[in-house]
Order: structure tokens, then C-alpha cells, then sequence
């Protein structure tokens, strides 16, 4: 829907336009009618109209002075003048203004300017839907460009950088080697998880690294950038031959602009990993090569910073089972106990021990995982319902880990999201009655559950069996009940892909919106804020 502006120091123009232009049916909206052009300026300034009816003779500011104020704020605005002054002069200047339309009021009838309207409305969707169009056409350039240069950089690095049959087609991509050298950096991008969120697909994370980096054209013109699938990318300096030296001091102010451009722009942490220049296909390879396969000591660097393969951790022998018992029964103690700050640094002297040795980042996430699962195994012998606790599911999302800090953080928030339950177990009365209720709750949390339906179950008295749960736990029945589902779901949400329908149905609850309310506020968001949605 477009807006149209009116502007005439004529009151009666104004109420005669604004009631006799058939907005709906036009689908327009009136964005303000204004009695001069000083008004209409400052009314335009945060946001300015489609299009503009105005007056040209009037106080403060004229028509012709506010046409062209107006184009300068937007240069696609459609202009109309309506005067009673048939002075050609002021057509002249209407004309170098490219206004669209000139009427004199003496002439003017509510069909006459709903055509006109109508006219540039279709002129404006006419452009939009041109822009769209081009958009889409340079998109759909971009995409196929990024493809060539990613199955370039997938030939350079084939057979360990041997193959050499991608040399012929180098200079398509702007890479030559006359008189020339390469130096490779490797751009690998952190957070796959929030990455996700952000962008959606490999090919959108690709052209966002792709805008980012197109301010390097400038700074070091002949820059090449070579996707590599969803988290990481070579970057190829040029430099003469005769400049051997500094070339790495020499792209660190262009690397420290990128990263911040990436991280302001789609919020991406990125690490960058400086290679070693080569002067020839075969090393420029090697060396591509020798970058995309450095992620197990870019475990261990920050994630976001500039580094050199020289800088590069060595990774070690060691192992972590000789440390494993005593760090699993701190973090295990921690988080029984509900000390989220001891909880933090046991994790932290876990994760210190592994930096310490240089483990193998798959062995590193290996021992995370046993201890996991060895800790969910005492946890869940403490509570009297079913988890949706999945190994598999756990084992691919620490496998999407790419840093020992994003570990960490991931490590602690998975204990701190089972905190709250610590409560509500330990609460649990050791009475036969008691436990059965809860046992029932936890076998049945799919279903609608009432306190009549367990007090039947039990064959008591529905109010004694509400006083008697109080008492031993410390919660009525159905707030019980209803913080059981709402920690099921919380599991739900962080580890399926389920949606909140489906969520909401499969704990028993018909109505979504109900289902919302009260995951709102127990948990204290949304279940989409909760998922990162």
C-alpha cells in the first residue's frame, strides 16, 4: 500500500481531496495533509510518502522548494502540483523538477485525480517489481559465482593439493601467477548453532561473507575469495614478486575490518588464519590445503582474533581418562548441590586440563560426552519421570562444536537447564503414596491429568490426597504437574525438531496458545524464544 501526501494552504482543498479520493479502493492510505510546505518537510522526515499532491503557492515554503527537499530525502517520489496559477513558468520549473503531473484546480474533478493516482501507483509497483527482478538476477549471479570459485578451491585442494588441472581455469577467478604471489588466509567462521539461526543456508552464510569481504577489493585490489561449504572460505592476497616482505602485516588491518564488518553486519565470530604465500599452482594448493585442515588445533584458539600456521597449537598424544573420575564427580557435586559458580569453574578445570594436553578435539568431546551421560545416569535415578535424553542427539551437537570456549558455554548451559528440577525432585516424599502419584505423572505426562484421576488411582480421598501431596512436597498437585510438562518441554524444544504444536500436543494440551501461556510463565519466554526462533 502506497501513501500519498497532501499539502495546500487551502483548508477546504485539503478536507475536499482527503474526502473525495476513494483511498481504499485505490488501496492507498493519506499520509498527512499538510497547510504549507514547511509542515509537509518536516512530517516527511521519518517517513517519507509515495506520492505528493501539493499546492505551489504558499507561506514558509513553496511547492517547488518542497518537490525538490522532498526528492532529495526520496528520489523516487511521485510529485503532483495542483495550483490555480496556469503561469507557465511554474510549469517550466515543474518540468526540470520531473514532477508528474501538473493540474490546475480550476479543472479538478475526484475521477481526474484517482486516475492520476491509480497511474502512478501501477508506476511505482511497476519499479518495485522491476527492482525485485534485478535483485533476483544479481542473486542468482552471485550464487553461480560463488559456486564456480567453491568447486575451484575444492580442485585446488584434491589429491593434497597435487592435481594441478585447476590451474587452467585460475584466471577466470581472477587468480594468475605472472609475476605474481599468493597468500592464502583462511576465514572460519565460529557458532554453528546461532550461525544457523542467522542464516539459514550454506548459500546465505556464503554471499554474507561475500558482501563483507567486497570491501577488500578496494583496500587490496585483487583479493579472491574461495568458499568453502558453510563455516569457512580462502581469502588470496596478490602481491608482486618483488614484495616479499611484510605481506602478512600488510592484510592485518584489512582481516581486523572484516571481522568486525562480519560481526556488525550478520553477527559472525570469525578466526583467521594466516598461510604462507606461494609463488605456483602446486604450492598454492599445498598451502590451501594445509589451511582447511587445521580445525583441530584451531580448537584451541580464540574465536575471534588473526593467527599464523606458525601460531597454530600443536595437538598432543594425551588422553583425559586418569583425570576423568575426579572432574566427573566435581561438575556431578556442583550440580547436585545447585552451585551454578562451582558448576562454572569445574567445567572450566575439565576444559583447562584439555588445553593443557592438546587433546584431540574428538577425544575432548568423547570424555565430555561420558560425562554427560554418566551424570544424567545419577540424575535420572533421582527422578521419577521419563527424559527425552539422547545420546545420539547430544553426540552430533557436540560434533557441530568448532572451539573449546564454545564447548564450555555449551557444556555449562546444558547443566544449568536441568537445574531447576533439582528442586522439585528433592522435594519428593519418600511416602508410597507420593511416589505413586509421581510415577503416574511421569508415565502419563502426555495425557490431561487431573487430581481426581490419581486420587481414584489410589483410592483415597481426592481432598486428603491434595492436603497429603502439599505437605510432603511442598507443591499442589497441579502445579506439580504442570512444572513436570513444562521441564519436558523444555527438553522437547532444545532437543528435537519438533514444533511447538507438536510439543503442546504430545504433553496433553489441545489448545497452543493455552500451552504458550504457561511455558511463558514458568520458564519465563516464549517456547519459540526458548528454541532461539
Amino acid at each position: 500500500m502506497y501513501s500519498v501526501m497532501l499539502v495546500d494552504d487551502d483548508y477546504p482543498v485539503l478536507e475536499y481531496l482527503s474526502a473525495s479520493i476513494p483511498w481504499k479502493e485505490l488501496r492507498l492510505e493519506l499520509h498527512s495533509a499538510c497547510k504549507n510546505g514547511a509542515v509537509a518537510l518536516e512530517q516527511a522526515q521519518a517517513a517519507p510518502p509515495d506520492i505528493v499532491i501539493t499546492d505551489i503557492g504558499m507561506p514558509q515554503m513553496d511547492g517547488i522548494e518542497l518537490i525538490g527537499e522532498l526528492k532529495r530525502l526520496k528520489p523516487d517520489i511521485r510529485c503532483v502540483i495542483l495550483s490555480c496559477m496556469g503561469d507557465f513558468s511554474y510549469a517550466q520549473q515543474a518540468v526540470r523538477l520531473q514532477v508528474d503531473d501538473y493540474v490546475l484546480k480550476e479543472t479538478m474533478r475526484p475521477d481526474q485525480i484517482a486516475a492520476l493516482l491509480r497511474k502512478l501507483s501501477a508506476q511505482l509497483a511497476a519499479e518495485k517489481e522491476q527492482s525485485r527482478a534485478l535483485a533476483r538476477m544479481q542473486s542468482k549471479k552471485e550464487e553461480n559465482a560463488l559456486l564456480l570459485r567453491q568447486g575451484l578451491l575444492d580442485r585446488m585442494t584434491a589429491d593434497g593439493g597435487r592435481d594441478l588441472s585447476w590451474a587452467d581455469g585460475a584466471a577466470e577467478a581472477g587468480i594468475d601467477f605472472e609475476g605474481k604471489v599468493w597468500l592464502p588466509v583462511l576465514i572460519a567462521l565460529n557458532r554453528l548453532s546461532e550461525l544457523s539461526r542467522r542464516l539459514p543456508d550454506e548459500r546465505a552464510v556464503q554471499l554474507a561473507v561475500g558482501q563483507a569481504a567486497a570491501g577488500l577489493t578496494g583496500e587490496l585490489p585483487g583479493t579472491v575469495l574461495l568458499p568453502h561449504g558453510r563455516r569457512e572460505a580462502v581469502l588470496l592476497f596478490p602481491f608482486r614478486r618483488s614484495l616479499t616482505e611484510m605481506k602478512v602485516e600488510s592484510v592485518r588491518p584489512s582481516l581486523r575490518a572484516l571481522g568486525e564488518r562480519l560481526s556488525r553486519d550478520s553477527g559472525l565470530a570469525a578466526t583467521f588464519l594466516i598461510g604462507t604465500s606461494a609463488a605456483a599452482p602446486a604450492a598454492l594448493g599445498r598451502e590451501a590445503e594445509r589451511l582447511l585442515s587445521s580445525g583441530g588445533g584451531r580448537f584451541y584458539l580464540p574465536e575471534e582474533g588473526i593467527f599464523t600456521l606458525a601460531e597454530l597449537p600443536v595437538l598432543g598424544e594425551g588422553d583425559l581418562h586418569d583425570v576423568y573420575p575426579e572432574a566427573l564427580q566435581r561438575i556431578r557435586d556442583a550440580f547436585l548441590e545447585e552451585d551454578a559458580a562451582q558448576l562454572e569453574s569445574s567445567i572450566g578445570q575439565w576444559l583447562d586440563l584439555a588445553r593443557e594436553r592438546r587433546c584431540h578435539p574428538e577425544l575432548v568431546k568423547e570424555w565430555t560426552l561420558k560425562i554427560l551421560y554418566d551424570n544424567q545416569t545419577r540424575f535420572l535415578a533421582l527422578q521419577h519421570y521419563q527424559s527425552v535424553f539422547s545420546m545420539e542427539v547430544l553426540h552430533r551437537t557436540l560434533g557441530d562444536l568448532s572451539t573449546i570456549q564454545e564447548l564450555g558455554d555449551w557444556m555449562l548451559q546444558f547443566f544449568k537447564e536441568r537445574m531447576p528440577l533439582l528442586g522439585l525432585i528433592y522435594k519428593q516424599s519418600r511416602r508410597s503414596e507420593i511416589l505413586r502419584a509421581q510415577q503416574y505423572v511421569s508415565h502419563n505426562i502426555g495425557s490431561k491429568i487431573t487430581l481426581e484421576e490419581v486420587a481414584d488411582m489410589l483410592h483415597i480421598n481426592s481432598s486428603y490426597f491434595s492436603r497429603l501431596f502439599k505437605r510432603e512436597t511442598g507443591y499442589n498437585f497441579i502445579q506439580y504437574v504442570t512444572t513436570a510438562k513444562m521441564e519436558r518441554a523444555k527438553e522437547m524444544l532444545a532437543r528435537s525438531n519438533m514444533s511447538v504444536e507438536e510439543v503442546a500436543a504430545r504433553l496433553g494440551y489441545e489448545n497452543k496458545s493455552y500451552f504458550a501461556k504457561l511455558f511463558k510463565k514458568h520458564i519465563g519466554g516464549t517456547p519459540g524464544e526458548y528454541r532461539g526462533d
